[in-house]
């Protein structure tokens, strides 16, 4: 079973430092390198000073200026965005996270919804929870925009049977008559030759005036070589026999709009003598009929064939969501974002037609799924603003209530609102060429509120051209000061294209001082949402935050600290009253009075609101005492990555101090005074040294201990936790299939007594991360037998895993090639159009294998700075501002196989070692270019660093 009595993880003490204000400020200036030693060399010289007949030889390399790294950072983020060409807004109404796409300031979340030709944002807030019957997060309501004229001329074509005399491939004629033509889309494709035919069976006698073809170039610009050239539209009654209605010769256009004169048929068919320009060699040797959507009407009118098709993004640089839609006949492009700072969300309306629009804007309260009763919808007019209010069920826990509230800046022609029932509504012109403006604000939420829609009446009237302008520009720079704070640049556009967005949803969801995020974030637009969208403690809800501390962005897990601490008092209730349900007969026989006297005891589901009556969500343990130890994870590495004393006196320690009191009773001392555990790994199991019970609270006793002698406290109590922490087992193992693995616990009862579960959630890794128990400098034998049990589990593709396994095994030096692999191929089949890694139960937990690419990139493991640890040798690679333990914040580019630079800023002071990354020489200097002292033991260098002052290491 192996024997490691060695503990890894505990709070670094650097010295004892101010309270940082600017944890994010960006790098000094680049400056000039000395020439210092060569590896192995014992001390340099004193700082400005190099070895005897030294002198500046060139221009150090280091990392990119502010300035140069955003010219370098922005055009990647501006590429990598959602994109939607068809108004069906799949997904934007669900119980889990929506997949359509989404903004959201840390409070309040907007998702993208509507249908054709009308556009909806529905609206919800991290602190909008029910109390009654059910404690769940709830959605306020939303805001829509439509035209005020219905369409009486429908197209005849949607949906109509559609066969043709050839197809290529999976392009085939039912295509161009489904309705989701868009940017991009390709309809019918025939096979190679003419002439080519398509054919439509309405069902019944239609009258038909005006027939519609859209081209290949309508949709997918550069394609106008595939444009139709001629072809005849026909009708028939039988769908044999066909009459030629009207012929087209000479076309170029992407567009073919056509009026004849009304006919009555039910069958009607495009017989293409020319299907192509025959303008290129493609185009007139391989001639296919490409068609990406016919349209039929009754009268000359109808829908006119937009300037350009649906479009709708979502632009992870700016959060920001722009749509092009027509509207009334007319195209239309839409802006929509939400303030950072304030909870207002803008949608401005720009008229790209010729002709003034009537729109129609509706404000209103209410679930777009699942819509409970018991909740209370109301609206209302104030002069020329909106508003809708929502209130949760009464019942002896908290009422919420929570309002929108809506005006037109901007408009011609505005007709006094009025409201009926959850709805109120305004009806406004926009001007051809002209921009109109619908402003929301939020107001509301959290327990026992006063009506609210009176307050967001007013902050709504406040707002104006100039505010909003102001806004809109306060906006951009929260956006570009949050991708400033780190970035990496991988050479890998599968692997970027999960890493920003990852890190985009956990942005726009937890914030510094508001509600921590439930399991899907900010977003809900359903009554029902599953696990009542809670902070579920067995993982998930500490999840989305592995990521946060290495990539410089530590203070997003402060609402999650907060949510935690404010349940405190009832969890230490819980550890005194209820442990008897963790397990009956286990607890009777060890605790007579049904709990321990001091500690705490987390139920596995909690809302963000403390200790109040009604705040547990999922009243259960599953046979666990492991939720506060998941919980404490997330306390130890906001100290170890920021070294912020003040966090860790008056919320680090003392949380990680009640978690350690807890386990002084739950552990078992034998007779020569080794302790074991008992806890259930899985849900609903028992076992003896539950892997990641034990690594767990190894790290919060190693960082207890270190906290208490940091801030001269419990100087009794340390000794008892150094005493257990000194005498618990190592990480349990077993044999599978002729290898070491580590397994699940050193021992299970019950019915299901396996101890690896191959395929399954890697619970077994845990002990790895979030538990720091293991990592790249480990001994050599058990991260052998760590890459091992990841080979073994296999779970790169199982649901759970996803913001584990990738992290673990990246931590213990997994092949890089493999595991990238492994990455890239489940990313590659789970990424929603929104870019959110998708599956049936989960959310924002998937933002946490941001943690997998950071650890591949740099590692500080044993004290010790690795960079690029498990990357591919013959990869080239760089990051930017990733911060380490010990709040050491690095930036480094590996090129030709070549480690760069290593730029590092020390916000702590104390001891920085780095593990050498050249054979040859190097050098050490400071800011000024100044030469500073260091040492080299073994392949270490390790230089004394003062707090605030930057450290650049360069190749000689």
């Amino acid at each position: 079973m192996g024997h490691e009595r060695t503990t890894r993880s505990r709070f670094r003490g650097t010295g004892r430092i101010r309270r940082r204000t600017g944890l994010h400020s960006g790098l000094p200036a680049l400056a000039l390198a000395i020439s210092l030693a060569v590896p192995g060399s014992a001390v340099a010289g004193p700082a400005g000073a190099g070895p005897a007949g030294a002198a500046p030889v060139r221009a150090a390399a280091g990392a990119p200026s502010p300035a140069e790294q955003w010219n370098i950072l922005r055009p990647k983020l501006e590429g990598i965005k959602g994109t939607w060409t068809n108004q069906s807004y799949t997904g934007s109404v669900s119980r889990t996270m929506p997949d359509t796409a989404l903004l959201g300031n840390g409070d309040v979340g907007v998702t993208s919804g509507g249908s054709t030709g009308v556009k909806s944002f529905y609206v919800s807030k991290g602190d909008f929870w029910a109390g009654n019957p059910t404690t769940r997060s709830a959605p306020i309501g939303g805001v829509t925009l439509q035209s005020t004229t219905a369409q009486d001329n429908p197209d005849l074509a949607l949906g109509a049977t559609a066969t043709a005399g050839s197809t290529t491939d999976s392009f085939t004629a039912s295509r161009a008559v489904n309705g989701q033509w868009g940017s991009g889309y390709e309809g019918w494709v025939s096979a190679i030759g003419k002439p080519q035919w398509i054919a439509l069976d309405l069902g019944s006698v239609k009258t038909i005036a005006r027939f519609v073809v859209r081209n290949d170039n309508a949709a997918r610009p550069g394609n106008e070589a595939f444009n139709t050239k001629n072809l005849t539209f026909q009708t028939s009654a039988d769908g044999t026999t066909w009459n030629t209605v009207d012929t087209v010769t000479n076309n170029t256009a992407d567009v073919i709009d056509r009026t004849v004169t009304a006919v009555r048929t039910r069958y009607v068919r495009l017989h293409i003598t020319e299907p192509t320009q025959n303008t290129t060699p493609d185009s007139t040797n391989n001639p296919r009929a490409r068609i990406g959507q016919i349209s039929l009407y009754a009268s000359a009118g109808g829908t006119t064939p937009p300037a350009q098709p649906f479009r709708e993004e979502q632009h992870i640089v700016d959060g920001s969501i722009t749509t092009s839609v027509s509207m009334g006949d007319t195209p239309l492009s839409m802006r929509t974002w939400l303030a950072a700072e304030k909870n207002v969300l803008v949608t401005s309306v720009t008229s790209t037609g010729s002709r003034p629009v009537r729109l129609q804007a509706s404000t209103f309260a209410g679930a777009m799924g699942s819509p409970n009763s018991q909740y209370g919808n109301a609206s209302g007019v104030d002069g020329q603003v909106m508003w809708a209010e929502r209130a949760t069920p009464s019942g002896p826990n908290w009422v919420s209530r929570a309002a929108l509230a809506s005006t037109v800046l901007g408009a011609t022609a505005v007709q006094p609102p009025t409201s009926s029932g959850p709805t109120a509504k305004t009806v406004f012109t926009v001007p051809a060429g002209g921009t109109v403006t619908l402003v929301t604000a939020v107001t509301g939420g959290g327990r026992n509120p006063a009506a609210p829609h009176d307050d967001a009446v007013a902050r709504v009237r406040a707002e104006n051209a100039g505010s909003i302008g102001t806004l809109d520009a306060q906006r951009v720079a929260w956006w570009k000061n949050f991708w400033m704070r780190s970035a990496v640049s991988l050479n890998d556009a599968a692997l970027e294209r999960y890493y920003y967005p990852a890190q985009y949803f956990i942005g726009a969801s937890s914030r510094a001082g508001r509600t921590a995020p439930g399991i899907f974030g900010i977003w809900t637009t359903t009554d029902d949402p599953m696990w009542d969208g809670d902070l579920h403690l067995n993982y998930n809800a500490q999840a989305p935050f592995y990521g946060v501390y290495s990539s410089n962005r530590p203070d997003l897990a402060l609402p999650f600290h907060e949510a935690i601490l404010s349940y405190v008092p009832e969890a230490q209730r819980r550890a005194r009253q209820d442990l008897r349900r963790v397990h009956q007969e286990y607890v009777a026989s060890r605790f007579p009075s049904g709990g321990v006297p001091s500690g705490v005891l987390f139920p596995v589901g909690i809302s963000p609101f403390g200790s109040a009556s009604g705040s547990t969500t999922d009243d259960q343990y599953h046979q666990q005492v492991s939720n506060s130890l998941f919980s404490a994870t997330q306390f130890v590495a906001y100290y170890e990555y920021t070294q912020d004393e003040d966090f860790l006196r008056t919320k680090g320690y003392p949380f990680l101090s009640q978690v350690a009191r807890f386990f002084e009773h739950w552990v078992e001392r034998d007779a020569a005074g080794a302790y074991s555990l008992w806890g259930g790994p899985h849900e609903g199991t028992w076992g003896k040294n539950s892997s990641p019970d034990l690594g767990m609270l190894k790290q919060v006793l190693a960082a207890a201990v270190s906290g208490s002698r940091k801030l001269n406290v419990d100087a009794d109590r340390r000794a008892v936790w150094e005493n257990i922490l000194g005498n618990l087992p190592a990480q349990p193992t077993t044999t599978l299939n002729g290898r070491t693995v580590y397994s699940l616990a050193s021992g299970m009862q019950g019915t299901d007594t396996r101890l690896i579960r191959p395929g399954d959630n890697t619970i077994n890794l845990e002990f790895i991360q979030p538990a720091d128990q293991l990592g790249v400098n480990s001994d050599a034998g058990r991260l052998q037998v760590a890459r091992d049990t990841v080979t073994a589990m296999n779970s790169w593709g199982q649901e759970n895993s996803f913001p584990k396994i990738f992290n673990q095994a990246a931590r213990v030096g997994y092949p890089a090639d493999q595991l990238i692999g492994a990455f890239t191929s489940v990313i590659s089949t789970r990424t929603a159009p929104n870019l959110r890694i998708t599956d049936p139960h989960h959310g924002i937990e998937k933002s946490g294998a941001t943690e997998a690419i950071n650890s591949m990139l740099v590692q500080s493991d044993a004290s010790v700075i690795s960079l690029f640890p498990v990357w591919p040798a013959a990869k080239d690679a760089s990051f930017y501002q990733l911060r380490q333990k010990g709040a050491f914040v690095v930036s480094s580019a590996k090129a030709a196989g070549t480690v760069q630079y290593v730029d590092v800023r020390s916000e702590a002071g104390g001891t920085l070692r780095v593990k050498n990354p050249w054979s040859a020489a190097f050098t050490v200097t400071d800011a000024a270019g100044n030469a500073v002292p260091y040492t080299t033991a073994g392949d270490v260098i390790t230089v004394q660093t003062a707090a605030g002052q930057t450290y650049r290491l360069n190749p000689a």
